[in-house]
């Protein structure tokens, strides 16, 4: 057992005074290594993205949060020990802790007892005692950023996020932080102080009683939604819970307690033998956890840096084996980067990757083990054998490189020859066969590519306006505000979903209401008319609307959060009358949310964020079936969803965050029997059947091909972090942590 990851190719040997020898993990604001001081002490390392490190106003507030954080002293933190915050990359030092994310430990073990959670609380608030008496406020408190040790739980990251909030990442009114741990008033736009941590502290205590957020999951902003207007969850928790964890929850700030106070109540707690508990050997945790725990503290740490490749976004710490190292070969040197300095200066764009060059000769790089090299890597875990044909586990999946680009594309799109995708804040595209640049588009402000009509190109902006683009030339076809469908006395706020279909586009929006209004928000969905842009029909809905959204065969499939449940509606597409509509689920407070849908043979196939898979007579609406893993847990459906050959497969997720493990599913389409399982690394996402397989990529680099029938798996490797891919037919276009999009093509071959 270990809790680090070995070194990838590019990762620096030494920071500052401190010699690299692992990787820890990664977030929204750096990459963590665990590293030696120049005594040898573990330390962990966090240097800071170079996205940030681009912007003035972050270092300056960078420096002054780690001088406050540099003054937290407290039993249950991981004290800053050293920092460099004019550093080309800035770091920061802490204490290594070698624990088990709260988190992952809910995640393999289930929920925890009443005596657990109240001693992770007392333990918690005395962090938060420390960290509010330096003057500092955490504002990302979450599963993640709480590890646990035999001694107690330790709180990490303070001190950076609020670094953060003040930078170019967040001027496009982006919040700072995870869905379902934000205070209302953050949510707001209001200034979040000790008590915003207060609130997130109460949902960790939720999580750990129950296993889920007591806003329940699903799309970001349903949950926020419901953080700011609805009651929480609170019913499964413990009674001796209920009424802190209520307090802590409470809407005003005012009204939360103070830390001492939830250290005076939760510090009462009793261990599992009946004596007063205490935090040694770890008996405050459940016994799974604190079996593991202890183990992670034995393990032995690395005196070499290591060079196998290892997963690009590996939570804070893992606790499991090491991962398999592939092999390496070399590409053709990428231009020689300039320095920070010269970047600020606008001398060559960013790149939302980076690539660290080796003598500018070389680089070398885990993503072309699977492209250029004969080999290819399989792999089984596979629920079933089955017989005939050879399983996806006996064959071998590779993917040779046909071309690659110095283009940055986030989840490109095919579409009529061309790969199609935003780099730098510009819509572009590529034609497919060779990468070579078919046009750009020179308008800034149509930044999200959404679908193809017929030649045409749709795109939106974060401002609500929809573009029409010629796919040939790149040219404007037409454009239109959002004011065409937004109702009056209401003001747009977002895009929660556009879908390109049938000559139509297909907009779900949120819209905001007059100050003052009992509710903060409305909904919409609406249809233009594709080659012109014209307004069809607009159809306003006053509750919650999911982003999901299908068009199939004249019919507009959606979900919509009402106050007695969740609903499954359908439209028609020419008109938007409602044609039927599907009780999902009840309840008085998380009913969850429709995530994905599919149709097929006239049956319509959705997913919700409570694991549920629904099955529904198209044309009336009615109940077939509903599937409900009985394995534990509660995940969301991801999309896409896939029929093929009377089998629903569909990718399973936590629904806090895309990095969480998953997995894939495959259910009879008839009658919703499990057929099997197959555990993923990182959330998946299918891309279709391939050769008698199910392709399916994650986050952590890997493509995937699961046999159909029996679900075992091989794979192989396109990049160092998520490789954003897309698949048509037998070629995948996906980003190979290098800052190129590449094009390779799949085979699959027996073994």
């Amino acid at each position: 057992m270990q809790a680090f990851a070995p070194l990838e190719e590019g990762d620096p040997e030494r920071v500052g005074p401190y010699r690299i020898v692992g990787r820890l993990g990664s977030g929204g604001m750096g990459r963590v290594y665990l590293a030696r001081s120049p005594g040898g002490r573990a330390t962990a390392v966090k240097v800071v993205h170079e996205e940030l490190a681009e912007d003035a106003a972050f270092r300056r507030r960078f420096g002054r949060e780690v001088a406050a954080a540099r003054r937290v002293t407290g039993p249950f933190t991981a004290p800053v020990v050293d920092a460099d915050p004019d550093a080309e990359l800035p770091w920061l030092a802490t204490a290594h802790v070698p624990g088990v994310p709260l988190g992952t430990a809910v995640a393999a073990h289930g929920v925890w007892p009443e005596w657990s959670v109240r001693a992770l609380g007392s333990g918690l608030a005395e962090a938060l005692e420390a960290i509010h008496r330096a003057h500092v406020v955490h504002r990302d408190l979450k599963p993640s950023n709480v590890l646990l040790a035999p001694d107690g739980p330790r709180v990490i990251d303070f001190g950076i996020s609020v670094a953060a909030d003040d930078t170019k990442l967040t001027t496009t009114g982006a919040v700072v932080g995870s869905p379902g741990y934000l205070p209302p008033e953050q949510l707001v736009g209001r200034e979040v102080g000790p008590a915003g941590d207060v609130f997130a502290l109460g949902v960790l205590l939720a999580y750990a009683a129950t296993g889920t957020g007591p806003f329940g999951g699903g799309p970001a902003h349903g949950v926020n939604y419901r953080v700011v207007h609805e009651d929480p969850d609170l019913e499964s928790l413990p009674d001796g819970l209920a009424d802190v964890v209520a307090r802590c929850l409470a809407k005003d700030p005012l009204r939360r307690p103070a830390v001492p106070e939830i250290i005076e109540e939760l510090g009462r707690w009793v261990g599992a033998d009946g004596t007063r508990g205490t935090f040694t050997a770890g008996r405050w945790l459940p016994a799974p956890v604190a079996s593991e725990v202890t183990a992670l503290r034995t393990a032995p740490l690395p005196n070499e840096a290591a060079t196998a490749t290892a997963d690009a976004d590996l939570p804070t710490v893992t606790a499991g084996p090491v991962p398999t190292a592939v092999l390496t070969a070399r590409l053709d040197a990428p231009p020689e980067r300039p320095s920070v300095a010269a970047r600020l200066r606008g001398v060559t764009r960013q790149r939302r990757t980076a690539v660290l060059a080796s003598a500018g000769t070389f680089v070398v790089l885990a993503v072309v083990a699977g492209l250029l090299l004969p080999r290819a890597f399989s792999g089984s875990s596979g629920s079933g054998t089955g017989t005939g044909s050879p399983t996806a586990a006996a064959r071998h999946l590779a993917v040779r490189q046909q071309w690659s680009d110095d283009v940055d594309f986030r989840q490109p799109v095919l579409a009529d020859g061309k790969v199609v995708g935003n780099q730098d804040g510009l819509l572009k595209a590529l034609h497919a066969d060779s990468g070579e640049a078919a046009w750009t588009y020179d308008d800034p402000s149509a930044s999200s590519f959404e679908g193809v009509s017929d030649g045409l190109a749709v795109a939106s902006s974060e401002k609500g306006t929809i573009h029409g683009v010629d796919l040939d030339s790149g040219k404007r076809v037409w454009s239109v505000d959002a004011k065409a469908h937004t109702a009056p006395g209401t003001t747009f706020h977002l895009y929660t979903r556009v879908v390109v279909a049938d000559g139509t586009v297909y907009v779900n929006a949120m819209y905001d209401l007059p100050e003052g209004s009992e509710r903060s928000g409305t909904y919409a969905v609406s249809a233009l008319d594709a080659a012109t842009g014209r307004l069809k029909w607009t159809r306003p809905i006053e509750h919650i609307l999911s982003n999901a959204l299908a068009v199939v065969d004249g019919v507009l499939y959606g979900g919509v959060r009402e106050t007695d449940g969740s609903y499954f509606h359908a439209w028609d597409a020419d008109t938007g009358d409602q044609l039927w509509r599907y009780h999902a689920s009840a309840s008085r407070h998380y009913a969850g949310e429709l995530t994905a849908i599919t149709v097929s043979d006239g049956t319509v196939y959705f997913g919700d964020s409570r694991t549920v898979l629904h099955a529904v007579d198209a044309r009336r609406g009615t109940k077939l079936w509903t599937y409900e893993p009985d394995d534990g847990g509660v995940e969301e459906w991801l999309e896409p969803l896939v029929v093929f050959e009377g089998v629903v497969y569909g990718g399973t997720g936590g629904a806090t965050s895309d990095y969480e493990p998953g997995t894939v599913r495959a259910v009879a389409a008839d009658s919703g029997r499990h057929i099997w399982t197959e555990a993923t690394e990182r959330e998946p996402e299918l891309h279709g059947q391939l050769d008698g397989a199910v392709l399916f990529s994650t986050k952590a680099g890997t493509l995937h091909a699961a046999d159909a029938r029996t679900g075992a798996t091989a794979e192989t490797r396109l990049s160092s972090g998520d490789p954003d891919a897309a698949v048509a037919g037998d070629r995948v276009y996906f980003d190979g942590g290098d800052g190129r999009l590449h094009e390779g093509r799949i085979t699959l071959r027996d073994g």
